[in-house]
């Protein structure tokens, strides 16, 4: 059985969204992340970097959320959740699934790490929270929003007509954008990521 290691509400989710979505059977370990479990020896093996998620099949061990979340889907090719590899639809979900993760995250971590994140989490002593920062992050991620937006005029989802890996990556950017109260601004995306709280398969990952 598959193991997936997450805290939530990290990226894990991610993970644990695509786990919901494919009806796969999994077990779930809590890493305690307050408490430091995160720096045992015994994760570290998991996950060398000590953060979640990662995921533990018997052929492999698998870190990052993206690359998870991939994996799944391609073990799985007749869950429609990927389009025909070397189709125009497929350069399209690729573009998407590394949007989220090289584009959005980075913009909106911006502002997490200098407005919400608490001073004394994985930061050096005597961090300060900076402010150009935190509005370089809007500004990113304000023009990263339009994009999607522009994407999405008009249709449900990222890729064709159907829903996808690339809008579990994307939806979960909108969550986190959410939580750091980016998404206001943002129409398109606000209805967006509303449609994709609605799916079954969102609300176990997400204890909607």
């Amino acid at each position: 059985m598959l193991e997936l290691y997450e805290f939530p509400p990290t990226r894990s989710q991610r993970a644990k969204w695509a786990l919901e979505e494919l009806g796969i059977e999994y077990s779930s370990r809590v890493v305690n992340l307050p408490e430091g479990e995160q720096n045992s020896d015994a994760y570290r093996a998991i996950h060398p970097l000590g953060v979640v998620p990662a995921l533990k099949a018997d052929a492999y061990t698998l870190f990052e959320s993206v690359a998870i979340v991939l994996q799944l889907i391609d073990e799985h090719p007749g869950t429609g959740l990927a389009p025909k590899v070397g189709s125009p639809q497929r350069a399209m979900y690729y573009q998407w699934c590394v949007f989220a993760c090289a584009e959005v995250d980075p913009a909106i971590m911006m502002v997490f790490d200098n407005t919400m994140r608490p001073l004394a989490s994985m930061r050096p002593p005597g961090t300060q929270h900076d402010p150009k920062l935190a509005d370089r992050g809007r500004a990113d991620f304000a023009l990263r929003a339009d994009i999607l937006s522009e994407a999405l005029s008009g249709r449900d989802h990222l890729v064709g007509d159907t829903f996808s890996g690339a809008d579990i990556l994307v939806g979960h950017s909108c969550f986190m954008a959410a939580h750091t109260g980016l998404i206001g601004g943002c129409p398109v995306l606000e209805a967006y990521y509303a449609r994709l709280q609605e799916r079954p398969a969102h609300q176990r990952a997400y204890g909607g």
